[in-house]
């Protein structure tokens, strides 16, 4: 029987779907979705007055939240703690896991970080803050040497 380097190829790749499938199966469960495998979503508007950015953080305790705004930028860090223990006629298991996200979104434009406001509903983090006043711009004329 000859070895067929391709034929191995192809059955390694088989192998690798299906523990892939098996992996990806066992994190349907609700308290399971925050994962490294997927990077929470974002969205950041303008409008006339300010800026309003919404980050999904499924699954993660408001305490679990650090959120800093500067006048340029939003950065966001969150941490989620799953921890299980499980008994059962004398056996005893505990799980614990734990993701951590960081994220520093800059902004269009600049804003009045003193003013902004952050609320944390259903899973969702929205920020909200207005622009700042533009400055006059004043000119100076500067001789020559």
């Amino acid at each position: 029987m000859r070895f067929d380097p391709f034929e191995e190829i192809a059955r390694m790749h088989e192998e690798m779907d299906r523990v892939f499938a098996r992996m990806f199966k066992s994190h349907k469960s609700k308290e399971l979705q925050w994962s490294s495998f997927r990077s929470p979503v974002s969205d950041l508007k303008e409008t006339e007055k300010g800026i309003v950015a919404s980050i999904e953080l499924p699954g993660v305790d408001k305490d679990g939240i650090e959120l800093n705004v500067t006048d340029t930028s939003i950065e966001v860090k969150a941490e989620n703690r799953i921890e299980k223990k499980h008994e059962k006629e004398g056996f005893s298991s505990y799980e614990n896991r734990m993701s951590k996200f960081y994220r520093r979104i800059p902004l269009p434009s600049e804003i009045d970080a003193s003013q902004a406001k952050a609320s944390f509903k259903n899973g969702i983090l929205r920020i909200e803050a207005p622009k700042l006043k533009e400055l006059e711009h004043k000119r100076k004329r500067v001789q020559i040497e």
